[in-house]
């Protein structure tokens, strides 16, 4: 009697771990698709922007730049919805690639280039030659909050000049966030009057940061949401998804 019950538990007991090493192995595998697939778009699109935005020349891509998906999105929304004017918060590749974009399809954009960092700017723009952005240097000394965080945005009277309503499109890669991740709010309360415009849209990138993702959902709830940036306003008028996201 008493091996007959302990076959029945044996049974059961295997059954159950049958099910959940087949969920277990679904799961690992799932995520490692996901992994490899993410990886390959990611590759397809670093090979695409270094093929034509590169202007012949070697250009560094670390971890801190814009991720190959999120300039492709950035490359299509300034080609497909006739983006004229720019700001971009953060200096770096993304400086580089809208400056050789511009002048490959002569599309006489206007950058404006956003840092705290001059010797960084400057390495930029003399490195890789980019003659046809506007760079502003100004520094994290103006206090704001964001509900009820506390952080430092750039400098308001440097960046005084800047003709919002000409703005057409704004890129946020920075402030890095080394103070507060909610630094980065900075740049939607400096276009709060113009965020609902017609032809107005923005970028935010590291929205896999659940705090970025709170700052782009609370001024934009209808955000188009990708795993590591969002992009949204109603300039983001037509599709911009690049195809090797997709097929």
């Amino acid at each position: 009697m008493f091996w007959r019950i302990l076959q029945r538990i044996m049974s059961k007991l295997s059954k159950y771990m049958d099910v959940k090493l087949t969920n277990l192995f679904d799961r690992g595998f799932r995520k490692s698709k996901e992994q490899i697939l993410k990886k390959i778009v990611s590759a397809a699109s670093h090979d695409y922007l270094l093929t034509h935005l590169s202007g012949n020349m070697v250009i560094p891509y670390n971890a801190w730049s814009i991720s190959p998906q999120g300039m492709m999105v950035i490359v299509n929304h300034v080609l497909i919805n006739n983006v004229k004017t720019i700001v971009e918060f953060g200096t770096g590749i993304s400086t580089v690639f809208l400056n050789n974009l511009s002048i490959k399809n002569n599309l006489d954009l206007k950058i404006i280039s956003v840092d705290h960092d001059l010797n960084w700017q400057n390495t930029v723009k003399e490195k890789y030659n980019v003659q046809n952005v506007e760079f502003i240097c100004a520094p994290l000394n103006t206090k704001q909050k964001f509900k009820n965080e506390e952080y430092f945005w750039y400098d308001h009277e440097l960046l005084k000049h800047i003709e919002k309503k000409k703005i057409d499109f704004v890129i946020v890669d920075a402030p890095i966030g080394s103070g507060n991740l909610y630094e980065r709010a900075g740049a939607f309360e400096f276009f709060k009057e113009e965020l609902h415009g017609v032809n107005f849209s923005c970028y935010l990138d590291d929205t896999n940061k659940v705090q970025l993702k709170e700052i782009m959902l609370n001024y934009f709830p209808e955000a188009k949401m990708y795993p590591d940036f969002s992009i949204a306003g109603l300039g983001n008028l037509y599709e911009i998804e690049p195809v090797i996201f997709t097929k």
